[in-house]
């Protein structure tokens, strides 16, 4: 029997990278319109809406009662794969809305509050590949070849949104304590299709498919514990990330696997579809420490953050399935964490009156050890497979204060690159390989044009009303 197994496996791990990128990386998006700009480094200094996810503690401190309105416009993300085959390159690029933050702070029973709502994750992507070719090593395997054809069609969305509500309480005059719950509303969904076409002198044609995918939802809560203490030349702050709590959740499954036209002995047809799939989120304990410096005319802001590892688990318990080997094969979906540990800095400086000039810098090192993989399913050993980059994170913007609002803008970047082995290979049999050994060059980069707005006049008679309560 003819299997194509492992083909293009490494397209298929560039794909899953693409969306856990966001997971893996936990620096890999940053709210609040400063502290875009200064690269999240803020846990010991944030001033903007972005307090209520770095340290809601600083909810005490801030004088901006009103709306804000975090929109980190347009984003532009360049992916390349240089030579995943001996004549291909593989591209990806988009244009479109980035991750965005909204909410305001108001005042209740003489304490402040704040709500706000960010998506946290916010990925799609779509990626259909079709490439005609020969080489010697697919000739000494079937001589009276005349055309080969392989189509990829790879499609993966993440989503994970956040609704939440803070609180913070002052102490004293230089410690102030507070919290923030979200709601986290998760959903992944991944689908992956590899199909082979061959044509001989004789007119004779095989087909070959492979159809796989996946979803899993999430629904619990994030809790943020945050506090500050103000010294005589700087200002501490500390950031508790309480791992996550899963309420409900929910997977699926499906696959299928089509060969035609070898033989009557070799043409397969197998399928499965899996509801109700036992699902698992995880997301581990996170402290982050910072600290605030005036300088002359500006701010030293210094981050450092250490996020906990994750022994390995399942993401979705999937049922052993057919895979026309003459027993069942189990498919495992797992996933381990080793510990981050992050670091960055960021400066605001005061050109006049009413603006200021941001910079900002930090690391974001790629946290999983294990990962998902139910690509690669003919791996007797079922190998768990790394994923992820390490990311560098670089910002720069203005903040205009007009009379009556702020107008921040700025523009952030974010790059990486790695060199994989070729992922075109192929299992004819299981004596017969072939593999072809160049390597593919990955290259990663994100440019995000920054805009944001503080309106503090817009909820004036809104919070008129509730301090009078």
């Amino acid at each position: 029997m003819i299997l194509f197994r492992n083909c293009f496996f490494l397209i298929c791990l560039f794909q899953i990278w693409k969306c856990h990128s966001q997971e893996g990386n936990y620096k890999f998006n940053n709210f609040g319109n400063r502290s875009i700009l200064l690269a999240g480094n803020v846990t010991g200094s944030v001033s903007d809406l972005g307090l209520t996810y770095y340290n809601p503690s600083f909810l005490a401190n801030s004088d901006d009662l009103g709306f804000s309105l975090n929109a980190k416009a347009y984003q532009l993300t360049n992916i390349k794969l240089k030579n995943p085959s001996n004549k291909a390159q593989l591209s990806s690029s988009s244009f479109d809305n980035a991750s965005t933050m909204a909410g305001g702070i108001f005042k209740l029973f003489n304490n402040r509050f704040a709500y706000s709502y960010l998506t946290k994750s916010n990925f799609n992507t779509n990626l259909n590949y079709t490439t005609n070719y020969l080489n010697d090593a697919i000739r000494n395997q079937f001589p009276d070849i005349t055309k080969h054809t392989t189509t990829i069609t790879l499609n993966s969305r993440i989503k994970d949104d956040w609704s939440g509500a803070s609180w913070a309480y002052k102490i004293n005059k230089q410690l102030n304590v507070g919290i923030s719950t979200f709601v986290s509303v998760y959903s992944y969904k991944a689908h992956s299709g590899a199909s082979h076409i061959f044509e001989s002198n004789n007119e004779n044609v095989s087909f070959y498919q492979n159809v796989v995918g996946f979803s899993q939802k999430s629904y619990g809560l994030f809790v943020k514990i945050g506090a500050n203490y103000r010294f005589p030349k700087f200002h501490l702050g500390v950031n508790i990330n309480v791992p996550y709590i899963e309420v409900l959740k929910d997977g699926s499954f499906n696959y299928s696997k089509l060969i035609s036209g070898v033989s009557s002995d070799d043409d397969l047809y197998l399928s499965g579809d899996f509801k109700d799939v036992d699902s698992k989120r995880k997301e581990p304990l996170g402290v982050s420490l910072g600290i605030g410096v005036p300088i002359h005319k500006g701010k030293l802001h210094v981050n450092i953050d250490y996020v906990s590892s994750l022994n390995s688990y399942s993401r979705l318990k999937i049922p052993d399935i057919d895979l026309g080997q003459g027993t069942l094969t189990p498919i495992y979906f797992a996933e381990a964490r080793k510990t981050v540990v992050n670091f960055g800095a960021g400066i605001e400086y005061t050109l006049s009156q009413n603006l200021n000039f941001y910079a900002g810098f930090s690391t974001d090192f790629n946290a999983f050890k294990e990962s998902a993989n139910i690509f690669d399913f003919s791996a007797k050993e079922n190998k768990n497979i790394e994923i992820g980059e390490d990311f560098y994170h670089m910002s720069l913007g203005i903040d205009w204060k007009l009379k009556w609002l702020s107008i921040i803008s700025g523009i952030t970047y974010a790059g990486s690159s790695n060199t994989f082995l070729s992922p075109y290979a192929i299992n004819v049999t299981p004596s017969v390989t072939i593999n072809n050994t160049p390597e593919t060059q990955f290259n990663y980069s994100r440019w995000q044009f920054v805009i944001g707005l503080d309106i503090p006049l817009l909820s004036k008679k809104t919070n008129q009303l509730l301090e009078s309560l």
